[in-house]
Parts: structure tokens; C-alpha cells; sequence
């Protein structure tokens, strides 16, 4: 899955062409990469302002509540599985 959610991103114009410089290169396009996403979510917070941030910091705390609630979860499918043997 994440093999082909990589593929499909590097189909975009200009993420697909840092990401795959990111995956193909060494270790200073990695970071170059990660400073090239933090300066365009940067550029975003100064052209956009304020929404910017309210709309990522919802998107990090849903995604941390569903990490939370799935690391937390194990007991409950591991006697589900055992409930279906």
C-alpha cells in the first residue's frame, strides 16, 4: 500500500519531483526535502494566515486521535481473532 501511495504522489508536478529525489537520493535530499515541505507550509501560513493553522492542527488531532485509538485497540482485535478461531 504505501509502495503504491508513493508511486501515485509522484505524479505530482512539483511534489512528485522532490519526493522521488527524496527516495532515489542520499541523505541531504532527504532534508532537503523535508526543509522544501516546511517552507512551503510556511509560505501557506503567511499568504493564507490564520486558517492554515487552524485546518493542520485539526487534520495532526484527528490523526492523532485514530493513532491513539489504534495502538489501543490491540487487546480488543486480538480476542476478536480469537472469538472467530
Amino acid at each position: 500500500m504505501t509502495n503504491r501511495l508513493t508511486r501515485l504522489l509522484e505524479y505530482i508536478p512539483v511534489f512528485g519531483a522532490l519526493l522521488r529525489s527524496a527516495r532515489r537520493g542520499g541523505q541531504a535530499e532527504r532534508w532537503a526535502f523535508f526543509f522544501n515541505i516546511l517552507a512551503l507550509w510556511l509560505l501557506a501560513v503567511a499568504w493564507y494566515g490564520y486558517p492554515v493553522l487552524i485546518v493542520t492542527m485539526l487534520t495532526l488531532t484527528g490523526l492523532y486521535l485514530f493513532a491513539l485509538v489504534y495502538l489501543t485497540s490491540e487487546g480488543l482485535r486480538a480476542r476478536w481473532r480469537m472469538r472467530r478461531s
